[in-house]
């Protein structure tokens, strides 16, 4: 009995199972490089070296989980980096796709209320605005590789699409309630952006498509507009300030705290269905790599999409 509930009938750890230590792994790592880099804010170069070396643990982590539990030959397909995408242009697609959300937020509060941008032209300001565009690669790219790549997928396996887009946003957004100025409207605008993700993992099955739109997003709202990210004030080229009700800007928290996040998001929703049945943009979604199953293994190859029941 014990045995039936650890293992499925293919002799493989159940996908519950692979999901939980999954999570657990990633909750350690997290903890033990804080504890080691004590980073003291999102700007300063150690978060930054703080965010690289977790994101280094986590994907040899799930290679190391793909290989052993999952039984796969290629790991890195099997996580969301398919090598048969076209990276670079989802990459790019996903970056513009980000940065228009975020510029169609600032649309929206220029419409209730009052928007003011200046320039502040200098080498510290481009060399700060440089060092954002490392920073909010690497953290992006580690935010997607756990909440978008082997966990969620785990998790999609186990309990179907739907439920596991809820689970994991709900888990997104619970590390932002202890962002600066962090409110309940942010949280469940944190948690409608990841549904978004996540839902552009499973119609393209591709983490370099998911990554672009996290980074076009960040890096644009922190550099292009010179406004605040998830509640963290950012130094740029851009020095930006938005006015009008909180309930519309996000107040301090920012446009991810507002209903002008919201509207993007929600917009957003629509643009990713048509953007997806565009193949000269985003190429076609990968289908699971045919030679997953480790040579002298006798298990089926696991399928990265989940029953069609399910979706």
């Amino acid at each position: 009995m014990a045995v039936a509930v650890l293992r499925s009938p293919d002799g493989r750890v159940r996908p519950i199972w692979r999901f939980l230590i999954a999570a657990v792994l990633v909750f350690v790592c997290q903890v033990l490089i804080g504890l080691l880099l004590r980073p003291t804010g999102l700007m300063s170069p150690v978060t930054t070296i703080a965010f690289a070396l977790v994101l280094a643990i986590n994907i040899s982590l799930f290679i190391a989980l793909s290989v052993t539990l999952d039984r796969v030959a290629r790991p890195l397909d099997y996580i969301g980096f398919s090598t048969a995408a076209p990276a670079a242009r989802q990459m790019v697609v996903g970056f513009v796709f980000g940065a228009a959300m975020v510029s169609l937020a600032v649309l929206v509060i220029a419409l209730g209320g009052t928007t003011t941008f200046g320039w502040r032209m200098s080498g510290a300001m481009l060399q700060a605005a440089a060092a954002q565009l490392v920073l909010f690669a690497v953290a992006a790219l580690n935010e997607e590789v756990v909440f978008r790549g082997y966990p969620f997928q785990r998790l999609t396996e186990s309990i179907g699409s739907w439920a596991a887009v809820f689970v994991l946003s709900v888990l997104f957004a619970l590390p932002h309630l202890g962002n600066p100025n962090s409110t309940m409207f942010a949280a469940f605008n944190t948690a409608a952006v990841g549904a978004l993700l996540a839902a552009a993992y499973l119609l393209t099955r591709s983490l370099w498509f998911v990554w672009g739109i996290h980074w076009g997003w960040n890096l644009v709202l922190a550099v292009g507009y010179g406004l605040s990210v998830s509640g963290f004030d950012t130094d740029g080229p851009v020095n930006g300030s938005v006015m009008g009700p909180e309930w519309l800007t996000g107040g301090a928290y920012g446009i991810e705290g507002g209903a002008s996040g919201t509207v993007a998001i929600c917009i957003g929703f629509g643009v990713l269905l048509w953007l997806v049945r565009q193949p000269a943009l985003v190429g076609t979604p990968s289908p699971p790599p045919s030679a997953f199953v480790i040579s002298g293994l006798s298990s089926p190859a696991p399928s990265s999409s989940p029953p069609s029941s399910t979706e």
